[in-house]
């Protein structure tokens, strides 16, 4: 067996600080000529799926004043405009708290797994479909703000009708 060595070389210059979340991580990989066609052709198909993925929506630029979700990153809760909480699990607030802090990108379900669930491979499950069902419930019709972006993931609509509240 060939044995392979693999360096990381993070790029600290790129680094911006409003991307806190984000680091710029450079690879050089020693492969052989094989490896190398097979990966060339798997980031080709990932380039041509991603040029695939439906235009994010526009939003209407007529501020509108709307009552406002409350989501109190602190306390883990999650209050309506008309000041009832709703409870929610763990995952279920982490994972509307990723869309919120994330709207208007479409968000893949494996990146949904990865960032709320730890996942780190790509199991086949509806886990992720199921959640976003519940959150749906939960908020209630008035609060359509998840929207299903169809064979691709999910994107947080309508940011200005939602509050983060860090402390």
């Amino acid at each position: 067996m060939e044995k392979r060595a693999m360096t990381l070389d993070p790029t600290t210059a790129d680094f911006a600080p409003e991307d806190a979340g984000l680091v710029e991580v450079t690879a050089r990989f020693v492969v052989t000529r094989e490896d190398l066609g097979l990966l060339e052709r798997i980031l080709t198909r990932n380039a041509e799926l991603r040029e695939a993925i439906p235009a994010q929506s526009t939003v209407d630029a007529t501020p509108v004043e709307s009552p406002k979700l409350r989501i109190l990153v602190a306390g883990r809760q999650i209050v309506r405009p008309d000041g009832t909480h709703i409870r929610f699990t763990r995952l279920e607030f982490d994972l509307l708290l990723f869309l919120a802090r994330n709207p208007g990108r479409v968000h893949h379900r494996n990146t949904l797994l990865a960032a709320v669930w730890d996942f780190s491979s790509e199991p086949r499950t509806r886990t992720v479909d199921v959640h976003v069902r519940r959150l749906r419930n939960k908020l209630g019709p008035e609060m359509d703000l998840i929207t299903t972006v169809r064979g691709v993931g999910y994107r947080l609509d309508h940011a200005e009708r939602i509050r983060i509240i860090t402390d």
